[in-house]
């Protein structure tokens, strides 16, 4: 390693650590003399360090609070960095350790939730994080699944191959978009749902679709099924609650005459919006689809029925 290096090292150290760096104090310091000083300056002003001369602390100094691998972050930042490791610890231990390293190599105060602040998420299982990471590796790898599901429906085991695509994370639980060797189709699985997984030595060539496509069309979880206009009208108590943010990508509204807010989707099916629909019964009337309408006046009717 070249003296200059070792120069330039030894100066950068001194203003990281704020001493008092001067013309006459590097020449003493490192036996130069003074035009390799300003040489040597001028040589790390060159290479992006943020360096210059303060005149009331007579001394040269880095520049906006600069430091060498070690950050000043405002409060703001804090902040994010502490709501960031809250959330993602939800989605398993080795997020929350990932985070840990990211300050670590930051060398930055760990930073902690103000106790003012109040999440009250959930954490996902201990089975659910380890399927996290080999589903990660596999869509990166294009290697194919093996995987023991349990059907919410039917409660019934099935193994099977998947071609893992893509992860999401919606209502409070991560979902696996692949195409089932089983069904002969895409499907969704629900990964607390999976009894079992290991990735397979079989690599898959991926057919070309499109998660945002497809999750645009989606209303919840649910994915799978052709695109249908849905119109609901609401009575004017619950406009407020209605309209204080937007459910669906597809979302229209329109103040009516009477009162009332007219809504329209374009969703996938009517699965996943049906049990949205629901919550805001009585006040709430389907239009359209006729489908949807006659299913709901089932239901509804047979809810009452089991309240007598």
């Amino acid at each position: 390693m070249s003296f200059k290096f070792d120069s330039l090292i030894t100066i950068l150290k001194k203003l990281d650590e704020r001493e008092t760096v001067t013309v006459h104090s590097l020449m003493n310091d490192l036996e130069i003399k003074e035009r390799s000083v300003y040489r040597y300056m001028l040589t790390l002003q060159t290479a992006g360090f943020p360096i210059s001369y303060d005149r009331k602390k007579q001394s040269y100094v880095f520049s906006d609070n600069y430091s060498l691998g070690k950050p000043n972050l405002t409060p703001e930042e804090t902040l994010a960095l502490a709501l960031s490791k809250n959330f993602l610890k939800n989605f398993g231990e080795t997020m929350e350790k990932s985070i840990d390293t990211i300050q670590e190599k930051l060398s930055v105060k760990k930073a902690e939730m103000p106790k003012h602040i109040i999440l009250g998420l959930e954490s996902i299982p201990p089975t659910v994080g380890s399927y996290l990471e080999a589903i990660h590796g596999a869509i990166k790898e294009y290697k194919r699944l093996e995987i023991t599901y349990r059907t919410l429906y039917s409660d019934k085991e099935t193994t099977r191959k998947v071609d893992p695509y893509y992860l999401f994370f919606r209502e409070g639980f991560w979902h696996l978009r692949g195409y089932c060797d089983l069904r002969e189709d895409f499907r969704t699985f629900v990964l607390d749902r999976i009894i079992s997984l290991r990735t397979l030595d079989e690599h898959f060539l991926p057919k070309p679709i499109s998660f945002e496509e497809e999750l645009a069309g989606s209303f919840g979880t649910f994915i799978d099924g052709e695109e249908v206009e849905v119109i609901l009208r609401f009575d004017p108590p619950i406009k407020p609650y209605i309209l204080r943010k937007k459910w669906h990508q597809s979302q229209k509204t329109t103040e009516l005459k009477n009162g009332q807010l007219e809504v329209r989707f374009r969703v996938n099916g009517i699965k996943g919006i049906k049990g949205w629909i629901y919550q805001w019964i009585p006040h709430v009337h389907i239009i359209e689809p006729e489908e949807l309408r006659e299913l709901a006046e089932s239901e509804v009717e047979q809810a009452a029925k089991n309240f007598l």
